[in-house]
């Protein structure tokens, strides 16, 4: 075949080609334009998305934020003595109480209306944390479970909400779970928390449970596989002790 004939063949084969996309899209014309318009519909539908996703998160930030400022915000001085007390300035408060307090509604608030980002779910375990701190043990941990369960109990905030949660477990004398979930996070060596305070946190578990023999050994390991740890100098004295105290009473 020589050259001019290739040339004509090439000619020909274009032209089948765009005869036949003629001939299909003169019959299905509609179909593909009908494809084109929900494809497009869905890709702006996914930009739309995460556009107004960013702006709940941006929003849920912003109050998580306002939330921060309230617990730094400065207590009223003290009234000097024999003086009459003066009203708190705006951005103060007189006492701990009282800021926490607006400091709790301000976090269970952005909580409660951002729950699914993660400016929800930090000032959910945030809350937790302050209720944590006020002597409210069932409140803490009931948002601790929350955020376990929002965040997954596989993630970094996951795990520390499960930490949290057991701590107050261990308050309420609520043992069995507590030391269980204990358990559970000292086994993940390729975890997010350092093993050591995890152990240590066992070891307070077994203890108030009365099973010395048990938090000996979850401080054993402390001293065995951290002996850098800030802990290892407190786990040897507290192992001492437990077993002389095992020693005492048989």
């Amino acid at each position: 075949m020589n050259k001019a004939e290739r040339e004509q063949l090439k000619h020909n084969e274009a032209a089948d080609a765009l005869v036949a996309a003629n001939s299909y899209l003169s019959q299905h014309g509609r179909t593909i334009a009908l494809t084109a318009v929900a494809v497009l519909l869905l890709v702006a539908s996914v930009f739309g998305y995460r556009a107004f996703k960013a702006r709940t998160e941006e929003r849920a930030q912003a109050q998580l934020a306002e939330a921060v400022e309230i617990l730094n915000a400065p207590l009223t001085p003290a009234p000097a003595p024999g003086a009459a007390p003066t009203p708190a300035a705006a951005g103060t408060y007189a006492t701990e109480a009282a800021r926490a307090e607006a400091a709790l509604t301000q976090l269970l608030t952005t909580a409660e209306a951002f729950g699914g980002t993660d400016g929800g779910m930090r000032a959910r375990y945030y809350a937790a944390s302050l209720y944590a701190e006020t002597n409210r043990p069932k409140e803490a941990a009931d948002a601790y479970a929350a955020v376990r369960d929002q965040a997954g109990a596989s993630t970094l905030l996951g795990r520390m909400a499960s930490l949290g949660l057991a701590s107050m477990q261990v308050r309420q004398k609520q043992f069995d779970p507590a030391i269980k979930s204990l358990q559970d996070l000292s086994q993940r060596r390729d975890g997010p928390l350092p093993l050591d305070a995890v152990l240590v946190q066992l070891a307070d578990a077994y203890q108030q449970a009365g099973r010395s023999a048990e938090a000996s050994q979850a401080l054993q390991r402390v001293i065995d596989e951290f002996p850098q740890s800030p802990y290892a100098a407190d786990a040897r004295q507290r192992v001492e002790a437990l077993q002389a105290s095992v020693a005492k009473a048989s």
